[in-house]
């Protein structure tokens, strides 16, 4: 996958003149296909008439530049009336809203990812307040969960979400699988402080009990006081660290909603 930015102003070069003829000016997106129709040409100069390639004529898109077999596949739009309509129409996935089915706002799109091969859109990468509440950065929502690639909106199914992908440092980890693992340590931690709890309080009743029968201790036998604090200080020291962890995540799940961050995928 390629950013669409990444191809803007790279050069293309004619494979049987060996010359470049130009670099990518814009890219001509076509919303229901949701895919790049074609690549404008930016030739320099003055009354420079603007001129195309077809994405199906295109050879490769490499690293440093993108190919053709030869000059010839460079057309003029009036040519090819359906990428015309395109170009007037100025379908551009950036700076559009992404909204679900049920009206929610789930953010804008700030790039989209590009299959080199077919020149289809196969994600999204989306930015806005309702992600910041989620995770650190942006995210990227797969095109399958699209619905309508409007001008103006992008319409995606309900749940769609849920089904998104932080990007952070190339990892990736999808909300549903975020929320599910905090809420897994919550009740682990909150279950093991309630079983610590049981045992200080059998504890304590136990040796109350001892203390207020009737029968002095045998054979000069004394209650270990000593011994009960000792207990309950190794029972905090057990639960402690793990409430400490689970603030510790709390927080840094916090910081990092604060912090976006950018790497390409």
């Amino acid at each position: 996958m390629k950013k669409s930015r990444k191809l803007v102003s790279m050069p293309i070069l004619s494979l049987d003149e060996g010359l470049q003829i130009g670099t990518v000016k814009s890219l001509v997106v076509n919303p229901d296909k949701m895919e790049i129709a074609a690549v404008v040409l930016d030739q320099r100069g003055w009354f420079r008439e603007h001129k195309i390639i077809p994405y199906s004529k295109i050879k490769s898109i490499g690293t440093d530049a993108l190919t053709i077999d030869q000059s010839s596949n460079v057309q003029k739009p009036v040519n090819l009336p359906e990428i015309l309509k395109l170009i007037k129409e100025r379908a551009n996935p950036i700076g559009a809203r992404v909204i679900s089915e049920n009206g929610t706002v789930v953010g804008l799109v700030d790039e989209y990812y590009i299959d080199e091969d077919t020149g289809k859109i196969v994600s999204l990468e989306i930015s806005g307040k309702f992600l910041e509440s989620l995770f650190k950065g942006k995210a990227l929502l797969s095109a399958e969960n699209v619905r309508t690639m409007g001008v103006h909106a992008i319409v995606v199914k309900n749940g769609a979400e849920a089904q998104l992908e932080k990007i952070d440092g190339g990892l990736q980890e999808t909300f549903s699988n975020i929320k599910e693992g905090t809420s897994s340590i919550l009740e682990s931690t909150i279950q093991r402080t309630k079983d610590i709890s049981k045992n200080i309080k059998d504890k304590y009743e136990k040796k109350d009990k001892n203390l207020n029968t009737d029968k002095p201790p045998s054979n000069g036998e004394s209650l270990n006081f000593s011994a009960i604090t000792d207990e309950v200080q190794i029972t905090n020291e057990e639960v402690l660290p793990q409430i400490t962890d689970l603030q510790t995540q709390s927080c840094e799940t916090q910081t990092e909603s604060k912090n976006p961050d950018e790497q390409e995928k």
